[in-house]
């Protein structure tokens, strides 16, 4: 093929023809700009449609890779929420029988009452209040269940945990009660003597029926004189009253105890006392026929009987380690 005619094609295939039928012939046919641009638009939208139709089909009938990943950690979120809820009742299983053994058991022990059901398993109102935190989620209902459950272990802990803190509290102030409490003997005898017993009793001075506070115990003028229970010196001094030198403590928890007819007084007012510790002598002061100790215990201002506080089969050792004192210096008896 000629260059010439190469050229003419070449130059021809730039222009669109029309077939002329009244002048037959072949004439260049030129497109607007406009039109162009319209079908170009066309062709755009057409392909945007057909692309958006594809798109929802596939999405109807197959999951794309991103929501297969959503469904699996969805699933697995769901998985987990269950074993939650069941861990939270195995928990409340678990607090139930600690409220059994707080109510039936630690509790009682110490002198306190139960706590109600109605106050250990109060609720917190309708599931309404959890609504706002989960708006519209398929699983709306294990979320709510979970949270209200933990919601309820929650204060079921707390209110068990403030309980055993009062059971701790009294079990303190017990264990200080068991050493104020008068407990042992006054003199280091394991079988004291007893001269004259608690009640109604024939006044030595007297000679008339007269209410006897305490118990005499016989001795030996200078016989040390030991405090039957922790507790603090209030009054020490002499009594015109009768009791001659004499020596009352308090020993908290409503009780005192009195020690009368001291020859000596080893302590004084203000002082803080251990079970045991010596306070004075045996004597024979104020109105006293000869050396013995007076000994009262007093609770709430009312005498009561000495002897059903302290052990009459305690040995020697025991109350020599009480009284700090060597085991030859107690007395089996007088």
């Amino acid at each position: 093929m000629s260059t010439f005619v190469r050229k003419i094609l070449q130059k021809m295939a730039k222009f669109k023809y029309r077939f002329n039928a009244e002048t037959l012939s072949f004439e260049i046919h030129k497109i607007s700009i406009r039109r162009r641009f319209r079908r170009a638009a066309g062709v755009f939208l057409l392909s945007v449609f057909v692309a958006v139709a594809c798109f929802s089909l596939y999405s109807r009938y197959f999951d794309t890779p991103k929501l297969m990943t959503l469904r699996r950690d969805n699933a697995g979120l769901v998985l987990k929420l269950e074993l939650l809820k069941k861990q939270i009742a195995l928990a409340d299983n678990t607090l139930v029988q600690l409220q059994q053994r707080d109510n039936n058991v630690y509790r009682p022990t110490f002198g306190l009452e139960e706590i109600p059901s109605s106050l250990r398993d109060a609720g917190f109102g309708g599931v309404d209040r959890y609504t706002p935190h989960f708006g519209k989620s398929v699983h709306v209902s294990l979320l709510t269940a979970c949270s209200l459950m933990l919601d309820k272990l929650q204060r079921k802990v707390c209110i068990q945990s403030m309980s055993f803190d009062t059971v701790a509290q009294n079990a303190m102030i017990i264990e200080q009660m068991v050493d104020c409490v008068p407990a042992i003997q006054p003199i280091a005898v394991v079988a004291p003597r007893i001269a004259s017993f608690f009640g109604v009793r024939t006044d030595p001075f007297y000679g008339d029926l007269r209410r006897h506070e305490g118990v005499d115990f016989g001795g030996n003028t200078g016989d040390p004189i030991f405090v039957t229970g922790n507790g603090k010196i209030v009054q020490a001094g002499y009594s015109l009253g009768g009791y001659g030198n004499y020596v009352l403590v308090d020993h908290g928890f409503g009780y005192k105890t009195r020690y009368a007819h001291l020859h000596t007084i080893t302590v004084k007012e203000g002082d803080q006392v251990l079970r045991g510790q010596e306070i004075g002598k045996m004597g024979d002061t104020g109105k006293s026929t000869a050396p013995h100790l007076h000994y009262e215990v007093i609770y709430l201002n009312n005498p009561l009987n000495p002897l059903n506080f302290f052990a009459n089969d305690i040995d020697a050792e025991d109350l020599a380690s009480i009284m700090d004192i060597d085991v030859k210096d107690v007395r089996l008896e007088y």
